[in-house]
C-alpha cells in the first residue's frame, strides 16, 4: 500500500463518524497537509517510510481536539476583546446617526443606539472590574469555543443580515414607489429634505450590520487568544 493511500485510509478512519459537511472536509484537508508535511520532514531526517508515518501520526497535536471541534482560549482576554469590539461598533453607529436627529425616526434610532452603547459600556466596565477583583489567576483560565459552529453562525449571520436588509429595502421601495410603478407615473422628489428622508429610509437598515460584525469578530479573535495546552 502506497504512503498516500495509507494517509487517506487513516484520515477516513478518523472522520468515519463525522458528518459530510464543508467544514469537516476543510478540516480533513488541513490535517492531511499537516500530516504530509511532518512525514516529509521525518523522511528528510533519514527515517524509513514506516517510521515517518507512525511518528507523524503520534505527533499530530490536538487531533482529538480537532475532531470534537473545540478550541481553548484565554477566557478573560477573549471576552474582554469581544465586549470592547461590541462597544466600539455601537458607538460608531451612534455617532454616524447623530445627523439624522433632525428627523423624527432618526432621533428615535439615535437614542436607541445611545441606550445600547450605554448598556454595552456598563457591561464592559462591570466585566473588567469583576475580573480585576477576582485576581490575576482568572486571567489564566480558559474557556472552550466550538469554532466550526461559530464559523457556521458567522456565515448565517451575514446571510440573514443580507436577507433582512433586502427585505427592508423592498418594503420601503414598495411603500414609497409602488403606486408610481404600478400606474407608470414618474417618481418625483420634492426638495432636499424629502431626498434626505428617502436616503435615510434605505441607509438606516444597514446599521443592523452590528450583529454580523460582532459574530464575525467573535470568530476572528479565537486564534489570537487560543492556548495550545487546553488547560
Amino acid at each position: 500500500m502506497t504512503l498516500e493511500r495509507r494517509i487517506n485510509r487513516h484520515l477516513d478512519g478518523l472522520f468515519a463518524g463525522a458528518q459530510d459537511t464543508l467544514e469537516h472536509r476543510e478540516l480533513k484537508e488541513e490535517i492531511r497537509s499537516n500530516l504530509v508535511a511532518r512525514i516529509d520532514d521525518y523522511l528528510a531526517e533519514g527515517m524509513s517510510e514506516e517510521q515517518a508515518f507512525q511518528t507523524a501520526i503520534q505527533h499530530i497535536d490536538g487531533m482529538e481536539q480537532f475532531m470534537i471541534d473545540y478550541r481553548h482560549v484565554k477566557r478573560v482576554p477573549y471576552w474582554t476583546a469581544l465586549w470592547q469590539s461590541t462597544l466600539i461598533y455601537s458607538l460608531i453607529a451612534w455617532i454616524v446617526t447623530i445627523p439624522t436627529r433632525v428627523m423624527l425616526g432618526g432621533a428615535a434610532l439615535n437614542n436607541l443606539l445611545l441606550i445600547i452603547s450605554l448598556i454595552v459600556g456598563i457591561a464592559y466596565v462591570f466585566y473588567l472590574v469583576s475580573n480585576r477583583e477576582n485576581g490575576s489567576s482568572d486571567t489564566e483560565k480558559t474557556t472552550r469555543i466550538r469554532v466550526l459552529v461559530l464559523k457556521q453562525w458567522q456565515r448565517r449571520a451575514w446571510w440573514l443580515w443580507t436577507a433582512v436588509v433586502l427585505a427592508l429595502w423592498g418594503t420601503q421601495a414598495a411603500l414609497r414607489f409602488g403606486s408610481n410603478i404600478w400606474f407608470n407615473r414618474p417618481i418625483q422628489v420634492n426638495g432636499p429634505y424629502q431626498l434626505a428622508v428617502l436616503l435615510m429610509a434605505f441607509v438606516l437598515p444597514l446599521l443592523s450590520i452590528l450583529i454580523p460584525l460582532v459574530v464575525h469578530r467573535a470568530y476572528r479573535i479565537v486564534s489570537k487568544y487560543e492556548v495550545s495546552d487546553g488547560v
